[in-house]
Parts: C-alpha cells; structure tokens; sequence
C-alpha cells in the first residue's frame, strides 16, 4: 500500500509546493499585520485616540501561527512522502518528522496553539459584548486538548 502511495509522490509534490507557498504567504500576511500594528501603537502613543491599538498585533500572531502550521504539514509530507528515507539537512530536530503519527501530532499541538491565540483574539475583539458564541473556540480548545491527552496517552513509551 505504501509502495503504491510512494509512486504517487509527485502529485504529493505539487501538494508540498502550494502548502510551502500558503506558508509564505501567510508569513508576509503577518509580517504586513505586524507592520501595520506598530503604526496603530505609535499613533496611539502619540495620543491619538484609537480602539484596540494592540489587536492587529495579536491578529498577525494567528497569520505567523498559520504559516507555521503550513510549514510543518508541507515539510511533513514531503519527509514522508517524496523523501521518505532522506535527512533534510538545516531543519530542527521536532521537525524531522518519521512518520505519520509524528506529523498528526506535531500538526494537532500547531493547531491547538493557534486555535488558543485566535479564541484570545476573539474574546479581546468582542470584550464589551461577549455572548455564549464567544465559548465556541474555547470549548474546541477543550476537546483539541483532551484528544490529544487521549492520544498522547496511548502512545507506547520511547526506552
């Protein structure tokens, strides 16, 4: 079965190259975000009166969080894909990922991370008028949390 997958990976390759380019993208997102951040805090520094001079900066962390996450499911995929056998060279070590389990789990811990800052984001946004929709994202924090508990849990232990 994985013989027959590994004869695909040049379709997986085009799969790598646009999540690598979403990667990018969102990392130039973050970096106009950020940006765009500082000028709203200068200003407001500066006593101009602004609402929420802060928010673009915690906006830009979700764009930084989603460039992440695109990174490590691109380098993923390729590692087990297209390049099953090979050590990357000048990558981290919690990213040279082995297998496929190892990718679900460094893909649900990026995830959890990054759906944590945007429910902070959410919450900071609707301050003033917080309603029962605003513990949607906290409660899938929650259940991310608890799965992953669950998974983690049934993993055999490394000696």
């Amino acid at each position: 079965m994985l013989g027959k997958l590994l004869q695909l990976r040049f379709v997986y390759a085009v799969a790598v190259v646009f999540t690598l380019i979403n990667s990018v993208f969102c990392l130039a997102a973050g970096i106009r975000q950020s940006f765009e951040g500082y000028r709203m805090l200068f200003r407001y520094l500066g006593g101009e009166e602004i609402a929420a001079p802060k928010m673009l900066l915690l906006e830009s962390l979700d764009s930084f969080l989603a460039a992440l996450v695109f990174l490590i499911f691109g380098l993923g995929i390729m590692k087990i894909f297209i390049a099953p056998d090979r050590v990357i060279e000048g990558l981290p070590g919690w990213l040279q990922i082995r297998s496929f389990v190892e990718l679900k789990i460094l893909l649900w811990e990026s995830v959890l991370i990054t759906v944590v800052v945007m429910s902070m984001g959410t919450i900071a946004r609707r301050l003033d008028s917080l309603a029962w929709d605003v513990l949607v994202l906290p409660g899938v924090v929650l259940l991310m949390a608890v799965g992953l508990y669950l998974m983690r849990t049934g993993e055999p232990k490394e000696s």
